[in-house]
């Protein structure tokens, strides 16, 4: 059995999950600006929860992005330090993925478009297909890009009107900006989930356990996708 804690402030939720012997335990709060307060004092309720030490752990998960800069390392520096205490290894988890398999469990949809506020009018985005135990698949590369520039591969539409019980939205980037006409008019149920789920974030990191999709902690680097924010702010002034 894997055991496995997870740790995730890529966006304005801050959450762990660990699973121990199978039983999961986890914390989850919305709490913008206070990622690096809460983060290891939510790590050291689940552990003392399940009255558990770190080294008894096979990993640790950590939500590498796309997300917020300052919330993405937060939890790199977090995931490293508890990493090298243990001498255990780190598994990345993108926050896209693991909002698709969020939507996932949580409806009958065959195909998820995923969408994080990115900031300065642009998303995180990419879109997904269910798999082998609703592990979401990557049809649409994850990018940063204008919300109203979006547009899907003629394989993906087709796709969608073909094959597709149900298509859904998550995140919380479909509720800030104007989307292109194309993913507009797409028949498309957006569900509530807005941000990601260190719960969520277990599964997708037990099955890269087992394919040994692991990473010494000093080879755990955040997913930012845009390299030119500074450039960017310097031209809105």
């Amino acid at each position: 059995m894997t055991n496995i804690i997870a740790i995730d402030s890529s966006a304005e939720a801050c959450s762990v999950a660990l699973e121990f012997d199978g039983v999961v335990v986890k914390q989850y709060r919305v709490e913008a600006r206070k990622h690096a307060e809460l983060l290891l004092p939510m790590v050291d309720r689940v552990l003392k929860e399940t009255a558990t030490q770190l080294d008894q752990l096979d990993a640790i998960a950590c939500c590498v992005g796309p997300g917020a800069f300052t919330g993405l390392r937060i939890a790199i520096s977090v995931a490293q330090g508890l990493a090298y205490g243990a001498n255990l290894p780190c598994i990345p988890v993108s926050s896209l993925q693991t909002l698709a398999y969020d939507a996932f469990c949580h409806s009958k949809a065959d195909i998820c478009l995923t969408a994080l506020d990115a900031r300065m009018n642009e998303v995180y985005f990419a879109a997904f297909v269910r798999g082998d135990d609703n592990l979401p698949v990557e049809t649409h590369q994850q990018q940063v890009i204008s919300a109203g520039l979006i547009e899907l591969s003629d394989a993906t539409l087709q796709s969608i009107s073909e094959q597709a019980n149900q298509l859904v939205k998550v995140g919380n980037g479909w509720g800030v900006y104007q989307f292109s006409q194309q993913i507009g008019t797409l028949d498309a149920t957006q569900l509530s989930i807005q941000f990601p789920n260190a719960e969520m974030m277990l599964p997708i990191a037990k099955v890269a356990y087992q394919n040994q999709k692991l990473l010494k902690p000093e080879f755990l680097q955040p997913v930012y996708l845009r390299n030119n924010v500074a450039k960017k702010k310097s031209t809105q002034k």
